[in-house]
């Protein structure tokens, strides 16, 4: 039985589809390699299936050049993942297939069509199949029962029509022992196209661990991945970077999970692993303003670790607690101050236009950027992705601008508040970055940090995709 297992092709912009991360490419300069297509190819490639990996954004694969592959490949089976903002393109994937061979199976997960599952079937009438939340094992088992003709309805976690009605199959445990999950089949991905802005390296993503127990009012990582913290054995960790260093040749990677120092021992255990056993490597992560201490970031930068990001989100305490962030100002300050100190760089993401936010208080949080001075910074608007709770609220106020999905990332706001409108919030964010970017101190910093001709290039490319794609976008 032949499986296809795919990000879609490009309907609008390069979307970065994996949990919840659903931003567009120039956000960061670059794709990421598709780490939950390589653990489902992984997986169901030990099941005994013939499976074939497309990343059809990232290697620039068309609807047309999509039709082509699936005529010569033949499958029984096609996975699609999915994002809010690229969702009308995604689910095109089912008319396509059915166009091809209605025969064809085929499946779609990610966060948004867990969360509006009924609305989607409502709406398409060749969407059969949808995954509720963490994908793994259920698509696992729904290939078994295709291949061995058992009935899905036996298949957790499956949303499916049937005879005219929408069927909810029992709710799928989350994976308890992330360890159980094989290396990412990355043999069967391009994986040279993923590489670092600036330094042009290669990079791949290694799981570290899922579920985040906080309950930030703009996240939808709960959907897909819960509220429990589940973590990979720091042994785990180490032996598959390892395992992909030396049989790929890739030496920097991004440590993926909700928050990636969610567990300061875990953190402190992994990093003198690494140091110890993968001497070289170069990392970065995600974390939380009010777990790390300098001992830790210490560790961390021996094992390699030159970047943290960090969730700062706004510069004003009220704002903070607005969006249920449980953070504090001096907890964020103080965490940045270390990590600067021990030598590990900060990107500091912050959110504009949140419901209850003024002007005043998103030029706070310009003020406290340029007192913190990290050394790069992510400004997202706030997007009230399906499956947060900001969503259902908004929904119920009528503050929600637009019904596009295809408007639902993160450079455009979405939200018209008493406070706020659409287009106050975007060009707030806009005299953000501009304010922090082309600050002539901050340039000349960024090009003393410059190696190479060929660095410098890689640099001045970036900042026009940056400006042009991620700042001055549509309708901004």
């Amino acid at each position: 039985m032949n499986v296809l297992i795919l990000n879609p092709p490009v309907d609008n912009v390069k979307i970065v589809r994996e949990g919840r991360c659903m931003q567009r490419q120039e956000a960061w300069g670059t794709s990421w390699a598709p780490l939950t297509l390589a653990i489902v190819a992984s997986i169901l490639r030990d099941a005994g299936f013939i499976v074939s990996v497309k990343d059809c954004s990232n290697d620039d694969i068309s609807f047309a050049q999509l039709k082509h592959i699936i005529q010569d490949f033949k499958p029984d089976l096609v996975i699609a993942n999915t994002s809010t903002p690229s969702i009308s393109g995604d689910l095109k994937i089912a008319d396509l297939t059915q166009g091809i061979d209605k025969h064809i199976k085929t499946v779609f997960f990610g966060i948004h069509v867990t969360a509006l599952a009924e609305e989607i079937f409502k709406e398409n009438p060749n969407v059969e199949l949808i995954v509720d939340g963490e994908p793994e094992y259920t698509l696992r088992d729904l290939a078994l029962a295709l291949r061995d003709a058992h009935p899905i309805s036996q298949v957790k976690g499956l949303i499916y029509r049937a005879n005219g009605k929408i069927v909810r199959n029992e709710k799928r445990p989350l994976i308890e022992n992330l360890d159980e999950l094989p290396y990412p089949a990355w043999d069967m991905v391009n994986i040279n196209r993923y590489r670092l802005p600036i330094t042009n390296r290669p990079f791949l993503l290694v799981l570290t661990g899922r579920g985040c127990p906080n309950s930030c009012s703009f996240c939808v990582a709960a959907v897909f991945y819960g509220k429990k913290t589940r973590i990979r054995s720091w042994r785990k960790i180490v032996d598959e970077i390892k395992y992909v260093r030396e049989k790929y040749n890739v030496n920097d990677f991004l440590f993926w999970a909700e928050n990636g120092i969610i567990n300061k021992q875990h953190m402190h255990e992994l990093s003198q692993g690494l140091a110890a056993e993968a001497p070289g490597l170069k990392w970065v992560c995600n974390g939380r303003v009010d777990i790390i201490d300098e001992e830790l970031l210490k560790t961390m930068k021996r094992a390699g670790c030159w970047m943290i990001g960090y969730g700062i989100e706004a510069g004003t305490q009220r704002v903070l607690d607005l969006m249920k962030k449980n953070i504090k100002i001096d907890a964020t300050e103080k965490a940045i101050r270390l990590t600067k100190k021990v030598g590990i760089e900060v990107t500091a993401h912050v959110i504009v236009g949140y419901p209850g936010e003024t002007k005043d208080d998103i030029l706070n949080t310009l003020k406290l950027l340029k007192r913190l001075d990290p050394h790069y910074i992510q400004v997202y608007c706030c997007v009230p992705f399906p499956g947060s709770i900001l969503y259902e609220e908004l929904k119920k106020l009528g503050w929600l601008q637009s019904s596009d999905w295809s408007m639902f990332e993160q450079n455009l706001s979405v939200i018209n508040t008493p406070d706020l409108s659409c287009q106050e919030v975007n060009a707030l964010r806009r005299k953000i970055i501009s304010a922090f970017y082309l600050n002539p101190r901050k340039i000349l910093k960024m090009l003393i940090r410059v190696r190479s001709i060929q660095e410098c290039v890689s640099l001045l490319s970036f900042a026009k995709g940056y400006f042009s794609s991620w700042v001055h976008s549509r309708n901004s």
